[in-house]
């Protein structure tokens, strides 16, 4: 149970960073797709800051053997940077998982009524950490602070990409696709930051989800050492509802703000089932102004996952 667990976190995770990644969207006509693709493929540096919240409810047992469900709520929040010309992009994230609904299932009662704790599950009910990510020189780099779980637990990562990785996360190609098999609506105008911005909700089908997840490297390093099936599966047999909401500028077409919501059901016609609720909301701010992108000095000695990496998934 504990592996499936883990398995479902890094589903969760992962299709959030795809969401994340989907932030150029869809406009009001075919010429005005062709505008803002036009436009947004003049975007050669932004920043943006980011927000995330997600709920997921395990259910264990069938209905004569059901117990209490278990919850694992997550908040995450970050910033960064992306220099399209250098192929460089930072980002700084934190994350805290709240798993006292997970925790209280850590106990058993024996038939005398004493309680015992079972050390497989033996975990914090709050578990923080704080991650950075570089990506430099066709090199990315990853620090995980975990120190919430071992004191001083802390350490650099690295991983050399390939000019497909970092094609992978074009976002502007995704969004091509992701304008084509896709259903938009135009909303009401709003304003963001006092721009005035055209308001659509683009609700994405099957075939979307499929092509930003094959599509996307972030989605591969998940998988890496993970013995389960594709993740691109799990998606398309689970999510029930998901929507995405974009700010478009009117004047430059660039993206100002990313709003998504999405509901999901893992493993439904088991005894064992996840349901996930997730949103998450991004802002987009100075559009082709001049970004600097250093590497810290610490991650010069990170470790390199490279060659592990690559067996994991399957390249060699």
């Amino acid at each position: 149970m504990k592996k499936k667990m883990k398995a479902g976190l890094v589903v969760v995770v992962a299709i959030a960073a795809v969401m994340m990644l989907s932030s150029y969207a869809a406009a009001l006509s075919q010429d005005e797709i062709a505008g803002l693709m036009l436009n947004a493929s003049e975007v050669d540096t932004y920043k943006f800051d980011m927000d995330m919240n997600m709920a997921m409810e395990m259910l264990m047992g069938n209905e004569t053997n059901a117990t209490e469900p278990m919850l694992m709520v997550m908040e995450s929040n970050g910033s960064g940077a992306v220099d399209s010309i250098n192929k460089s992009m930072m980002m700084v994230t934190s994350m805290c998982m709240n798993m006292s609904g997970i925790t209280d299932l850590n106990t058993s009662e024996d038939t005398n009524g004493n309680t015992s704790e079972n050390v497989s599950l033996d975990m914090p009910e709050t578990i923080c950490m704080e991650t950075e990510m570089y990506i430099i020189n066709n090199t990315m780099y990853m620090k995980m602070d975990m120190s919430a779980i071992l004191p001083n637990l802390s350490l650099w990562l690295k991983q050399e990409l390939t000019e497909g990785d970092w094609e992978s996360e074009d976002l502007l190609g995704q969004q091509m696709e992701l304008l084509n098999c896709s259903n938009v609506t135009l909303l009401d105008d709003a304003e963001v930051n006092g721009v005035d911005c055209y308001v659509l909700k683009i609700v994405p089908d099957e075939k979307c989800w499929e092509i930003l997840m094959n599509q996307s490297s972030i989605m591969e390093q998940s998988e890496m050492g993970m013995e389960m099936q594709n993740i691109s599966d799990i998606v398309n047999q689970s999510l029930s509802n998901m929507t995405l909401t974009e700010w478009i500028a009117k004047d430059t077409m660039f993206v100002m703000k990313t709003e998504a919501a999405m509901d999901m059901t893992m493993n439904p016609d088991t005894e064992e089932e996840a349901n996930v609720a997730m949103d998450y909301t991004m802002t987009f701010y100075d559009h082709n102004v001049p970004v600097t992108i250093v590497l810290p000095p610490e991650a010069e000695n990170a470790v390199d996952i490279s060659d592990n990496a690559r067996y994991a998934t399957g390249d060699e």
